[in-house]
């Protein structure tokens, strides 16, 4: 597995494919898929669900408790969420590896940067 280039992020983002449970209030809960995830935030795919930014809601991942995160941005079927709080390093490197998928990357040529 490879970290990808992240734009100058606090934390590194791990290339994942990982379900988990979206918790917007105590009854309305649904399943998303988490295409990358870092200490500090995911990123949310292919959910029919309508999510708003700034809105807050809960993530339960793999053996992980419940991780409140807010919605920064949404942008082509895909969701930005920020934790609230950021996960231990440890468990994002655990969840990197164990779901973790290769990402290809190319480099750019001087013209190009």
């Amino acid at each position: 597995m490879q970290v990808r280039d992240d734009c100058g992020r606090l934390t590194s983002r791990h290339a994942v494919l990982l379900e988990a449970r979206c918790r917007k209030s105590s009854w309305h809960v649904f399943g998303v898929e988490l295409a990358d995830i870092s200490e500090g935030g995911c990123c949310v795919v292919g959910g029919s669900e309508d999510f708003a930014s700034g809105q807050r809601i809960a993530l339960r991942m793999a053996n992980l408790k419940a991780v409140e995160a807010e919605v920064r941005w949404i942008r082509d079927g895909r969701v930005g969420m920020a934790f609230l709080k950021a996960l231990p390093r440890a468990g994002i490197e655990d969840l990197a590896e164990r779901y973790g998928i290769p990402v290809m990357r190319r480099n750019l040529s001087a013209a190009e940067i």
